[in-house]
């Protein structure tokens, strides 16, 4: 585990965004590619109608309401602990793990660069940050949507800081 910054060290909070890992963003990604087989095996039983096509149809349809189901299960015991965010404040960047934890931390004065990588598809849009930093390895994380807030908000923090 990466030595993470105090928050007095950081400064005052400016604001808190949505952001996962690279592991949040494929299980989005292999959730959405279910979702969108499952919906395509329900439009082929329609289309088809094989025997037994209304049990074949139940199972996918239960299939979808309990990836849908889980991934609301999880979004909530995410949101009450606290977990997979990006708290950017004025001396400094802090992400947070699923749990709640700080995952790693960095304060703008260590911070030698931002690299960022975007990328869309039928599936989803991503923006991968990449905040360098001397003599240690970069913070990373990743915000999901096309334009998410919290790139608009780090892009003038790294401004204000110095970063280009």
């Amino acid at each position: 585990m990466r030595q993470t910054r105090s928050g007095p060290e950081l400064g005052q909070r400016i604001g808190t965004y949505h952001a996962v890992g690279v592991m949040g963003a494929l299980a989005q990604a292999a959730l959405r590619t279910i979702t969108l087989l499952v919906v395509a095996l329900i439009v082929a039983l329609v289309w088809i109608r094989p025997d037994s096509a209304l049990l074949k149809g139940i199972v996918a349809a239960a299939v979808v309401l309990v990836l849908f189901g889980l991934r609301l299960v999880w979004r909530t015991v995410v949101a009450r602990l606290g977990g997979n965010q990006c708290r950017l404040h004025r001396g400094g960047v802090a992400v947070t793990g699923p749990f709640g934890g700080v995952r790693d931390a960095v304060v703008w004065r260590e911070v030698t660069g931002l690299r960022r990588t975007s990328g869309a598809s039928v599936l989803m849009a991503f923006h991968r940050v990449e905040l360098e930093r001397r003599g240690r390895p970069a913070l990373t994380f990743t915000a999901l949507g096309l334009e998410p807030a919290v790139i608009a908000a780090l892009l003038r923090l790294a401004a204000r800081n110095g970063l280009e």
